[in-house]
């Protein structure tokens, strides 16, 4: 009998350059509790991916898109209730300009945050990483973890952020793609929170070369 499909779509191609990426972090003598360098991956990741995927609450669903075009970071979150009669959208986006975060559409914080988001979370989070890597202040490490089977590297709230959250919630990220595909509660120890659930879907391009 075939083995069921993952929940992730990736082109052929791009499947090569994946499998490549995870014997980088596999080589780099992670530790037991999987603590792995976060530099080698997030050099690693592609400047393009597109998600597709689900979360589901008690009264309604959301069916949640977003992607990556280079600097430029986008999501929309079309809200279903429970007979699929639509509740609303909501669309956000961001750019990182050098080493800033800055909105494009969607922000409702304060100017100077929408100018430059040092606290941007949530499934754009990816655009505050790479702005961090670009400024020199991207965290050492981060820990692996599975996520329906997909593997994805979980950073730490205080180590990402100036001022951490006042209940933990650390990002993980698509260790292929860079994608934010969930939230890891320390305290629960538990995927909760903006996290996918089974059965989303990531697309990147063909890598130009191997």
């Amino acid at each position: 009998m075939s083995q069921l499909r993952p929940p992730v779509t990736i082109a052929s191609a791009a499947l090569v350059a994946s499998t490549a990426l995870a014997l980088v972090w596999a080589a780099s003598a992670h530790a037991s509790d999987g603590t792995v360098p976060l530099a080698p991956i997030v050099a690693s990741w592609p400047d393009r991916f597109a998600v597709v995927g689900t979360k589901s609450e008690p009264l309604y669903t959301e069916r949640i898109s977003f992607a990556r075009s280079g600097d430029d970071f986008t999501l929309e979150i079309d809200v279903l209730s429970q007979g699929n009669a639509a509740l609303g959208t909501q669309t956000s986006a961001v750019t990182v300009d050098a080493d800033t975060v800055h909105w494009v559409e969607g922000c409702t914080k304060t100017e100077a945050l929408c100018e430059n988001d040092t606290a941007l979370r949530g499934f754009l989070t990816t655009a505050l990483v790479v702005a961090a890597e670009r400024a020199g202040t991207l965290p050492a490490t981060g820990i692996v973890r599975d996520l329906h089977g997909t593997d994805v590297v979980c950073i730490n709230d205080a180590d990402l952020y100036a001022i951490p959250s006042t209940v933990a919630l650390h990002p993980c990220f698509d260790i292929a793609s860079g994608a934010v595909l969930g939230q890891w509660s320390p305290a629960s120890h538990a995927f909760v929170g903006a996290t996918l659930a089974d059965g989303f879907h990531i697309t990147t391009p063909a890598p130009t070369h191997l």
